[in-house]
């Protein structure tokens, strides 16, 4: 019988199915659980308030104000924000209200003894007689024990009433708590508990006020004027000293005194919920319980508090709205449907909105808006989809063997990461894959294009011309071509094949070209990294080979001027020792480089350094570029090497040189700058302190800005190939952030461009060198073995010793020491090794004697002398090594 109903009114049975469902859900998204409305009923009243009209001429003509206790009148009248406020303050509030003509005042804030002063309570329990129409708030306590039993059980509760002799003075009192939903809301009026003779804190203060609640709704819902803070208020302060307020501010209203919870001054809790009206949007605002009072108050006294249908009622019409959208919609097809059940939610929505606004009713209009409706157009969907697919599946099933096949063949060019193109003899194209799309920008690829080979492949335009000769001849070719991409220039490795049709004539030519860009640019890339460590290498040697030729120059020349009294050969020999230092400092800074280090940093005045660079740059940059350079003498100092500093500004320099093949002005400045949190976080990586700001500026041609993001990559630059190596500003990029600083570039086009690097303050003292300064106390005959490999510098080193008391025996290098040690190990004190000496890592242990390592810093961090050697350093750690082996 059922499948005869169903083969003959099909689609009457699917709308009937699917009303019944849809009601059945409906009603279970309505059904409370655990004593809590469902989330769609919850979200329904929520959502409501966009219906809500504009409040504010609610709000200016509110019967009902907010005294808040806040902190500027914590702060301002002195309260401690752990303790209960002064009652005598609250008197004279009370009294400044009575004097102001408020209607009714309301506390809420409980009272539940007697004050620490009883001449303040006394003087407070005369201001509540004095105003005649106060109400106070109590509290109800949970007893712990249970009584009855299954899900009715309920905890016994008392009563915790204001101080006596308050009680009585004030007009009424009432139970200051509120209906809280799970999700922290009050939705819900509050009446308090009649059957136990605890009226509501609101309720009295209405009843007070004159207004009486409607007795046919005892289940009364809130209406929220607005957001939080919404209804006129004022602080204690304020209040108390009528400062700031309108005339009449509080004449014939009801007054609301109450807390405003402060973060991190009432303790651990927080007396506020959150507020319905002001959840829209995401957001989630947390109200005042004071003012969730005061809109229960403004609406008793209004009368235009909400109220729910009977769930009953709510049910039918639910059951309703289910069975007229699905008989509506399981009729139509899924497309108009779709338009329709659009409708029947904005028609819904409607009419919630003409009951909430009208005669202040709502329903959960979301059950039907968001689940039934929908729900109906899906039912409709898999309806028609149900019915369509019975009468098509065999041409579907043949259509889709059909359409498999193309796109296997589809895919195998579309999933091409080569950019695949088929160019008739004509120069049209005729088909492009996605990977070529991308690869050259092209819009339309299914539109014959002319020459778009041509376009694209202008840069190598001989080898595009070979290319086709070759094609036509050979029928294919294979080469790489520098072409025109949608990202900019590339180099393809490109594979032409002539194109026959079924005559074996010639139709068309297929190009498949792979970008090898990026491999090209890592192979240059790996080039010139290869010839940058070859460089490095030779340099290391030469600075290593020379460290030894001037080390004995070094030592010989202060030898010489510790005996000499002739004037014009101690000049002599100051110029010889000063041009041998600079030569050191020169291997000095090879060495670093070559090692990737720039040695060790001190406090260090950048002035100095700026007018040194000065005098450089008028010495080896053309003419037509002036050079200036300002730095104050006050300067802070900055922890620094300054060889790396020099390379820093020199690179900068250098740039800006390149960038004035016309001529120009470079100026070089230094000045102190504090950066504040604001003006740091308007530059690249800055950040507030104290800094050295060193500039190097230009009249260039200036940065392109789309250069400027990538200014600072290695091996990228803007100069023409083999003119610069694109590792000047990364090199500036990396020594200035090794040194905690940062860079900021402003550029314009045309006019120029400036460099600023900020270095941190440093509060340490500019340290001096003492290579040149007065050799420390001489040896008293210790016995030292001086093991090194250069003749000269052995010898050098030698006699310096012997000259400032030591006993020195000399061994050409560390295979012969092992002998020299056991044949003087009582006297011996102190061994010189090479660092850098073949086998040197394996002889600190010889016998424990203490090792003086010469040459750069061996691993494990021992004591060492660097070279070029000077004298007086040499001799002070010497010193200094024989003090520590005692």
């Amino acid at each position: 019988m059922f499948r005869r109903l169903i083969s003959l009114h099909p689609r009457r049975v699917a709308a009937a199915l699917l009303g019944v469902l849809l009601a059945a859900v409906g009603w279970a998204f309505l059904t409370p659980s655990r004593g809590q409305d469902p989330d769609l009923v919850r979200a329904s009243y929520d959502q409501s308030y966009a219906f809500a009209p504009d409040a504010g001429s609610v709000l200016r003509q509110s019967p009902v104000v907010i005294v808040y206790l806040d902190v500027a009148s914590h702060l301002r009248e002195r309260q401690d924000q752990r303790l209960p406020w002064s009652r005598a303050l609250h008197a004279q509030l009370l009294r400044r209200l009575t004097d102001a003509g408020a209607s009714v005042v309301v506390f809420d804030v409980l009272f539940g003894g007697a004050g620490p002063n009883a001449v303040v309570d006394r003087d407070f329990t005369a201001a509540l007689r004095e105003h005649g129409r106060v109400v106070l708030a109590a509290e109800l306590a949970d007893s712990g024990r249970r009584t009855g039993g299954g899900a009715e059980a309920v905890s016994q509760v008392s009563r915790v009433l204001p101080f006596e002799p308050f009680r009585e003075a004030a007009a009424a009192w009432g139970i200051a708590a509120l209906r809280v939903d799970e999700d922290f809301s009050v939705r819900r009026h509050y009446e308090g508990r009649p059957n136990m003779g605890a009226p509501g804190l609101a309720t009295e203060a209405a009843r007070l006020a004159g207004s009486i609640p409607r007795s046919e709704s005892a289940d009364r819902w809130l209406r929220y004027y607005g957001p939080p803070l919404s209804i006129p208020h004022a602080g204690y302060s304020e209040a108390l000293r009528d400062e700031g307020l309108p005339p009449d501010f509080f004449r014939g209203r009801v007054v609301l005194v109450g807390a405003r919870p402060m973060v991190a001054s009432f303790g651990e809790q927080r007396d506020e919920f959150r507020s319905p009206a002001a959840s829209m949007g995401g957001r989630d605002v947390l109200m005042p319980a004071v003012e969730v009072q005061a809109t229960q108050v403004l609406n008793l006294m209004r009368d235009d508090g909400l109220r729910r249908l009977p769930l009953e009622t709510e049910k039918l019409i639910l059951a309703v709205l289910a069975c007229v959208a699905a008989g509506i919609l399981v009729r139509m097809r899924p497309v108009p449907g779709a338009g329709v059940a659009l409708g029947l939610v904005v028609g819904l929505v409607g009419i919630a909105a003409w009951a909430w606004r009208g005669p202040g009713y709502w329903f959960p209009w979301l059950i039907p808006a968001a689940v039934q409706i929908p729900g109906a157009w899906a039912g409709s969907v898999a309806y028609h989809s149900v019915e369509w697919y019975r009468q098509r599946r065999r041409l579907e099933a043949e259509r889709r063997v059909a359409e498999r096949k193309i796109r296997e063949q589809a895919a195998l060019l579309d999933k091409a990461q080569d950019a695949i193109l088929v160019e008739d003899l004509q120069g049209r194209l005729g088909y492009a894959n996605p990977a070529a799309r991308r690869l050259y920008g092209l819009e339309d690829p299914a539109a014959a294009q002319r020459g778009v080979l041509d376009r694209v492949g202008a840069p190598s335009a001989p080898r595009l011309a070979e290319a086709r000769a070759a094609v036509r001849q050979h029928g294919e070719w294979l080469g790489e071509l520098e072409q025109s991409g949608a990202a900019g220039p590339l180099t393809v490795q490109s594979r032409w094949t002539l194109i026959r049709d079924e005559a074996g004539e010639p139709g068309g030519v297929l190009v498949i070209n792979t970008d090898i860009t990026e491999k090209k640019r890592l192979e240059a890339q790996f080039l010139q990294t290869q010839r940058l460590e070859t460089v490095g290498a030779l340099a290391g040697g030469m600075a290593h080979d020379l460290n030894n030729a001037l080390s004995p120059v070094l030592l010989g020349v202060q030898l010489l001027r510790r005996d000499e009294t002739d004037p014009e050969r101690l000049n002599l020999l100051e110029v010889m020792e000063t041009n041998t230092h600079r030569g050191a400092e020169m291997v000095r800074r090879v060495l670093w480089f070559a090692r990737g280090t720039g040695g060790d940093r001190r406090p260090l005045d950048c002035g100095p350094l700026l007018r040194e660079l000065e005098q450089v740059l008028r010495q080896t940059f053309p003419a037509r570029i002036s050079v200036g350079v300002l730095a104050p003498r006050d300067l802070w100092p900055v922890r620094a090497n300054a060889t790396e500093l020099h390379q820093v500004l020199l690179n900068l320099c250098v740039n800006a040189r390149d960038a004035m093949p016309e001529g120009g002005e470079l100026s070089l400045a230094a000045d102190n700058i504090s950066l504040t949190a604001t003006e740091a976080a308007g530059l690249p990586h800055g950040r507030a302190g104290d800094f050295v700001l060193l500039l190097v500026a230009d009249t260039g041609t200036g940065i392109d800005p789309k250069v400027l993001p990538r200014l600072f990559e290695p091996f990228f630059t803007t100069k023409p190939v083999g003119v610069g190596t694109g590792l000047g500003l990364a090199t500036v990029a990396r020594i200035v952030t090794a040194h905690s600083g940062f860079v900021n570039i402003r550029s314009d086009v045309g006019v120029g461009t400036t460099f600023e690097v900020y270095l941190p303050r440093d509060t340490g003292e500019v340290s001096e060198s003492d290579a040149g300064g007065p050799l420390p106390s001489r040896g008293r005959g210790e016995m030292l073995i001086v093991a090194v490999a250069e003749n000269a510098l052995r010898e050098m080193l030698v006699a310096t010793l012997r000259e400032n008391g030591y006993e020195v025996l000399a061994s050409a290098g560390t295979g012969a020491v092992r002998e020299l040690v056991e044949a003087h190990r009582d006297r011996l004190r102190l061994l010189l090794l090479e660092a850098d000496a073949p086998g040197a890592a394996d002889e600190p242990g010889l016998g424990g004697i203490p090792v003086l390592w010469i040459g750069p810093a061996p691993v494990g961090g021992a004591t060492f002398v660097e070279k070029p050697i000077v004298a007086g350093p040499f001799l002070a750690a010497v010193a200094a090594a024989l003090r520590s082996g005692t």
